[in-house]
């Protein structure tokens, strides 16, 4: 009797994780966040953020929105004050790591917490570098 009752709390403690870990986040809602860029000219997120074509430093209030997901794929838009396109993001099983793309560029990045995430955002011509920490807006 004593070996069946351990068995059975040996089983509990290994199919406890196993089941949690089967759960995508759900990332559906608002997510707000303010991006640290370095820009080459003006586009995009960026529009009003001077001339040239000299390296400069820029930032951006972003928000991106996600209305629909499946086993860890997430669409959604990006917008800020000047831009809005479709945002499409996929989570890999690790279920930490993001990898996204939008119209002209792409992002890597990784789940912190329930309520926030880093994306880090490349794009070539206009060139854009930057990393952004989005917190999930309250509703």
């Amino acid at each position: 009797m004593r070996r069946s009752v351990l068995r059975v709390l040996a089983a509990m403690c290994f199919a406890g994780p196993a089941v949690a870990q089967d759960a995508w986040p759900d990332l559906i809602g608002k997510w707000v966040g303010k991006s640290r860029a370095i820009i080459t000219s003006p586009a995009g997120h960026y529009g009003s953020a001077g001339g040239g074509n000299e390296p400069r430093f820029a930032s951006a209030d972003l928000v991106i929105e996600f209305t629909k997901q499946d086993q860890g794929r997430y669409i959604g838009t990006i917008v800020s004050a000047g831009h809005k396109e479709e945002k499409l993001m996929v989570l890999s099983e690790d279920r930490k790591t993001l990898r996204s793309v939008d119209n002209d560029g792409n992002s890597v990045g990784h789940i912190i917490d329930s309520n926030s995430f880093e994306l880090c955002y490349a794009q070539m011509a206009p060139t854009v570098a930057s990393c952004a920490l989005f917190k999930r807006e309250k509703p």
